[in-house]
């Protein structure tokens, strides 16, 4: 499974344009809180293999998911595209206590406030990261890698009617956002 993505920063000012379209042209899902927690890997590098490994606690109403992700190196094309293999965890402190004792350690939490849309076959999500600021990012999964440069144009076609053009992409992960502001060491 191959997730297709293309994330742009929202600037102020064309925030609540996109919305309005959003609000008009896509329908939305669900409103989510999210909690992200990014591990290192006590003998690899994930930086430097492009990976990730992160526990993100799920907020929805009365409903609390929490989700072990492991995220492939970036995959090239016009997307950032990636293996992504999920599970979901029953209680995040056994978790955390397993990874420590494994040897991994806590690099970031992240926290955001998603609002989720769907158009086609698309998934748009409406991103508030503490620290960070309001992004937009739009996806589709693909079981087949010969799909992906064509998923990555149609997302930025849809993009483009939002009023989001190629100069607002934002290539680097959250993760590698949040850790630019605090680096590791």
């Amino acid at each position: 499974m191959f997730e297709v993505e293309v994330k742009y920063r929202v600037p102020e000012e064309l925030y609540d344009k996109i919305v309005r379209e959003l609000e008009s042209k896509w329908k939305f899902m669900y409103e989510v809180e999210e909690h992200d927690i990014y591990l290192a890997h006590p003998c690899r590098n994930f930086a430097e293999t492009d990976e990730a490994l992160r526990i993100r606690t799920e907020k929805r109403g009365n409903l609390h998911h929490i989700i072990l992700t492991y995220k492939g190196p970036r995959i090239g094309g016009e997307g950032k595209t990636r293996e992504e293999l999920s599970t979901e965890v029953g209680d995040l402190e056994s978790c955390l206590k397993i990874f420590e004792k494994l040897g991994f350690r806590k690099v970031v939490e992240i926290l955001k406030r998603r609002k989720v849309y769907s158009k086609e076959s698309y998934t748009l999500a409406l991103d508030d990261v503490e620290g960070l600021g309001k992004f937009v990012e739009i996806e589709c999964v693909t079981d087949s890698r010969d799909l992906v440069d064509e998923c990555a144009r149609n997302i930025k076609r849809l993009a483009a009617e939002l009023g989001l053009d190629d100069s607002l992409i934002e290539r680097r992960t959250y993760l590698e956002l949040m850790l630019e502001k605090k680096p590791l060491y």
